[in-house]
């Protein structure tokens, strides 16, 4: 896998957060569940306590929310165990110390996009299993970096993360005009803001420019 297969995806922010506003409104078998729908496994998980839905249950949440929190936390989960890797896989000093706080301040973003989408009463279940969407890590590409070391690893690992951090600053920015919860729009805030500066402070490198 190349860079340029890394950050391949292209596709607009508006269409991105429609996708995942009609996943969350339960497009599937009329369960309120899109097919295919897994668990997330991340240690960070706050599972929701109210009966399953697709739909929010506060009347503060819309569909733009609870599509952006849903594809916040899938993006994040992969971005997670990405950084994850980076201890025994980069041979860049830079690299790794710059890796270290972003994977801390990820941990703390899943908790806090987790207890929105509790409060919303939405299940802690993961929408876009299998999708391979602009921003988002997918298991293959997980796969090819993890069969990496050294200067090849960081490379593709400063690409995927360029491109995650730039995907997830455009949806938040977008989502503090198109949500309602203000704690959403808040979080979405915090979340563009803390996206451009750890891209701005992405180490310099082929996969980093």
């Amino acid at each position: 896998m190349t860079v340029a297969t890394v950050t391949r995806r292209a596709v607009s922010v508006a269409v991105l957060l429609a996708t995942a506003a009609l996943l969350a409104a339960g497009c599937g078998d009329g369960s309120g569940k899109p097919p295919g729908e897994a668990r997330s496994t991340s240690p960070a998980r706050h599972p929701a306590t109210r009966p399953p839905s697709g739909q929010a249950t506060s009347g503060t949440f819309n569909s733009t929310d609870i599509g952006w929190i849903q594809l916040m936390i899938a993006m994040d989960d992969q971005a997670t165990v990405l950084l994850d890797l980076v201890p025994g896989h980069s041979s860049d000093t830079g690299v790794e110390k710059w890796a270290k706080p972003v994977a801390t301040a990820y941990r703390d973003e899943l908790v806090q996009l987790r207890k929105l989408l509790a409060r919303a009463g939405v299940p802690d279940t993961n929408p876009h299993q299998g999708h391979d969407m602009p921003g988002m890590v997918t298991e293959d590409e997980l796969r090819t970096i993890k069969g990496t070391k050294g200067a090849a690893f960081d490379t593709l690992f400063l690409a995927a993360m360029r491109e995650h951090l730039d995907q997830a600053a455009k949806i938040a920015h977008s989502q503090r005009s198109a949500g309602a919860d203000p704690a959403a729009k808040r979080l979405a805030a915090s979340v563009e803001k803390t996206s451009l500066t750890w891209r701005a402070r992405l180490p310099k490198g082929s996969g980093g420019r």
